[in-house]
């Protein structure tokens, strides 16, 4: 009888000695994947801040682009108006012109004295040359400034199509890496 209860208990030990085993290797098992969620975990909330920073990053691009694209809107209603403006003038140029052709036809072609009409005639179109040439001067000037005005307009916008080609780059990065997760 003492024999088979040696038996027994040698048994019974290496039962618990085989639980203990298994045991011990599902813990491990469990350890090793508690770490890699941890890892996982860690590597996700370093993505998470990095496209936060981007973000933030991001909407301070668009604020500034708003400001940019307001700006050069700002500029061409300017521009708009000055060339409004300087048309209406060519327009009523162009009639004091026509006025000043209309007295001059007038004055050749009139029943008056052929040297009295050669007179006014001359001093007219003295004094109208002398205002053409004076509206002359200002149309180039104003010409200069409309081309200025033009150059920086169209430098304005191709700095803000460079922007923008640069923030939509910059939304499909993020677009992509929103849904990777």
């Amino acid at each position: 009888m003492k024999r088979l209860l040696t038996t027994l208990l040698i048994l019974i030990s290496l039962g618990l000695c085989a639980v203990c085993v298994v045991q011990w290797q599902s813990e491990a098992l469990l350890r090793g994947h508690i770490t890699d969620l941890v890892k996982r975990l860690e590597a996700e909330n370093a993505l998470r801040i990095e496209a936060e920073r981007k973000v933030r990053e991001y909407e301070k691009e668009i604020e500034r682009l708003t400001e940019l694209r307001a700006e050069v809107e700002a500029k061409l209603v300017e521009v708009t108006r000055e060339y409004n403006d300087l048309s209406a003038d060519s327009v009523s140029r162009g009639i004091v012109i026509a006025i000043y052709m209309r007295e001059l036809m007038q004055l050749q072609h009139g029943l008056e004295a052929t040297q009295l009409a050669f007179g006014k005639g001359t001093e007219a179109l003295k004094e109208h040359n002398t205002a053409v040439t004076a509206q002359n001067s200002t149309i180039e000037k104003q010409n200069e400034m409309l081309k200025q005005l033009a150059k920086e307009r169209d430098a304005a916008i191709e700095k803000l199509n460079a922007r923008t080609i640069e923030f939509n780059e910059l939304v499909e990065k993020y677009n992509k890496l929103s849904k990777s997760r």
